[in-house]
């Protein structure tokens, strides 16, 4: 049985004493003790210390505890947190939130049984450099002047060994080192939301990993739920502490990136560098400042790399994969099939919208389509899986079920009506990435509404109606949205394309890339363009414009493209991101290279200027795989 919060916080003060009083008595207790500390969950509302006259005391402490990311009567992962002096420790640690020209005084005391790194207790802009070295029971104090105005963050690393981090950052025990550190212009008010990205990691079987992704300590369902209503303007900090990037993904609308840190330094954007997107990447140690304007709806924020919100992603599993490693057992993990709707873990937030959706503008008929989700026959080199036809009135294409599935071409404002056919011998949910709609047809099961109606599965046999009216022209896709890491690497995606006309709409000038991997969880099979490995040349015209659309459905990998000729980079226009065209200082002529996370969608126009053999080049180094498809100019 869970002790009792009154027990919890007598062992957390016992050891305080104990603590205080010698650091020698406290290396000497036992692990049992200092297990008994529960961490608690940190909603980076309230500023640490305490801030007078211009000047923030604060006292700091790294402590070992027990934290519950998921339920707090649930299994716990052994960890070590910061905390403020007197109280419980909390992951993220305890947030520093002070106004330009604050002078910081903080202590600190490792009560760790090993060295600490602290990173980021100074001045910013900074180095990264500038760390302090704190040995077991000793205590340091620092002042800085905090610097710049900006999101920031502050970790710690006790890894002795280089074998136990990942991007020069810790990711198992010391994995929840770390909280936020903002500083605000003089007179601001805090009108924000912070939220840091955290990952334990556990290495099991290679190419493969355990992960227990994590938002303000907290693993979904067990995430802060939020709520808004439409149309209030939004703003949020978000700072990656961990050992991964994550591409972050808005559900039913876009927002705006305002500024972008590397942990020593925020750049704040202009207006005019300032853009729109339903996917950005934040890398490990990165931070991101963010505007929203919330529709009415239920949505959900999270990352697009499926293994950071994959349902296995749990304390339980990540105990067990921890034990496998000690055993140095490589023993795969089994495939599940979430068909009840809890379908992901981890780096998710949920929100909530209230208010009412303005009525599209629209014109002309509904269209009616079909989407048949079928078993896809061995092809490529590959075992069956899993296949998309579009259906639209008697006409049925492609022939025989496709991965990617067909493209989906639909008019800017005109409605359009598609009823998803299930015909697997498992349940699926079809989710339309990056485009506008109601809650209840994006796709997220057990979680979009219409009122009291929640989105269902598609089981197996059934069906379901999506019904929207795509208010922009642009690049978008579908995909699967439960039991995601099989069902994408099985092939359940494709692109949605939005023209002004589907009349003139030239599919020989439009040419769509969607970058995937095949292989159990998309990670141990070659990288793929279109569904192939190798894929047959194509052919332009010179002088003739074309418009590249790139798509990432990869399930964890980046994908760097390429256009080469025979003297090496090209270069191609910007267009759009995630279907939304670029303001007019970032549409700009620049070298014909660019690198996708997944759910990533980027736009680029190149015209050939004479005849010639190109080529586009997708590859991932960090897998050493690459696809390329040969292109022959006339």
């Amino acid at each position: 049985m869970p002790k009792s919060v009154t027990s919890r916080t007598t062992d957390f003060l016992m050891l305080v004493v104990v603590a205080l009083s010698s650091p020698l008595a406290w290396t000497e207790q036992s692990s049992a003790a200092i297990a008994s500390i529960s961490i608690q969950a940190n909603a980076n509302r309230l500023p640490a210390g305490t801030l007078e006259n211009g000047i923030l005391v604060l006292h700091l402490e790294l402590r070992e505890g027990n934290w519950y990311p998921e339920a707090e009567t649930g299994p716990s992962l052994k960890v070590y947190a910061f905390a403020e002096e007197g109280k419980a420790p909390q992951v993220p640690g305890p947030l520093i939130r002070v106004p330009e020209g604050t002078e910081i005084r903080v202590t600190l005391l490792n009560l760790l049984p090993s060295i600490a790194i602290v990173h980021g207790l100074h001045q910013h802009p900074g180095e990264p450099s500038d760390v302090v070295e704190l040995p077991p029971g000793e205590k340091r104090e620092l002042r800085f002047t905090v610097g710049s105005a900006g999101t920031y963050q502050y970790w710690a690393s006790t890894a002795q060994d280089l074998k136990r981090t990942r991007h020069g950052r810790p990711y198992r025990e010391d994995s929840q080192l770390a909280g936020a550190l903002v500083v605000d212009t003089p007179g601001a008010t805090a009108s924000d939301r912070i939220f840091v990205l955290g990952v334990w990691r556990n290495e099991v079987s290679k190419p493969l990993s355990q992960y227990v992704p994590v938002i303000n300590g907290k693993s979904w369902p067990h995430t802060e739920r939020l709520t808004y209503n439409a149309g209030e303007p939004v703003r949020w900090r978000l700072i990656n502490a961990s050992d991964s990037p994550h591409p972050m993904h808005m559900h039913g609308s876009y927002y705006r990136v305002d500024s972008v840190g590397d942990g020593e330094r925020d750049q704040i954007f202009l207006s005019a560098q300032q853009r729109w997107v339903v996917t950005q990447v934040v890398d490990s140690g990165e931070t991101m400042t963010t505007f929203w304007v919330p529709p009415a709806g239920k949505w959900i924020f999270h990352c697009h790399f499926l293994i950071h919100t994959s349902p296995e992603m749990t304390v339980a599993d990540g105990l067990a994969a921890q034990a496998k490693n000690i055993a140095e057992n490589d023993a795969d993990h089994p495939e599940m099939d979430h068909a009840d709707g809890s379908h992901m873990v981890g780096m998710v937030l949920g929100i909530t919208v209230a208010g009412n959706r303005p009525a599209a503008a629209v014109h002309g008929p509904t269209r009616k389509l079909r989407l048949l989700v079928r078993e896809r026959p061995a092809r490529n080199g590959l075992s069956p899986a899993i296949g998309c036809q579009l259906q639209e009135g008697h006409q049925l294409r492609p022939n025989q079920p496709s991965a990617p599935g067909p493209p989906v071409i639909l008019e800017r404002g005109r409605p359009v009506e598609i009823t998803v056919a299930n015909q697997l011998r498992q349940s699926t949910s079809i989710h339309w990435h990056g485009m506008e709609l109601e809650s209840y047809y994006d796709g997220v099961a057990g979680w979009g509404a219409k009122g009291s109606e929640l989105t269902p599965v598609i089981k197996p046999g059934g069906s379901f109606v999506v019904r929207f009216t795509p208010p922009r022209a642009g690049t978008f896709m579908y995909h699967t949205h439960l039991n995601d890491e099989a069902q994408i690497s099985g092939g359940l995606y494709g692109p949605l394309i939005v023209v002004d006309s589907v009349k003139k709409f030239d599919a020989t000038k439009d040419f769509t890339s969607v970058v995937s991997r095949a292989g159990r969880k998309g990670l141990e099979g070659p990288l793929f363009l279109n569904g192939a490995s190798e894929l047959p040349t194509v052919h332009w015209k010179a002088g003739q414009a074309y418009r590249l659309r790139l798509i990432d459905i990869t399930n964890s990998n980046d994908g760097a493209f390429s256009l080469l000729g025979p003297d090496g980079l090209l270069q191609w226009r910007a267009i759009a991101k995630d279907g939304a065209d670029l303001p007019p200082s970032q549409a700009v002529v620049k070298d014909a290279q660019q690198e996708l996370a997944p759910g990533e969608i980027y736009d680029f126009e190149y015209t050939p200027r004479g005849p010639g053999r190109l080529q586009l080049e997708v590859v991932n180094a960090g897998l050493h795989s690459k696809v390329v498809q040969p292109i022959e100019v006339q």
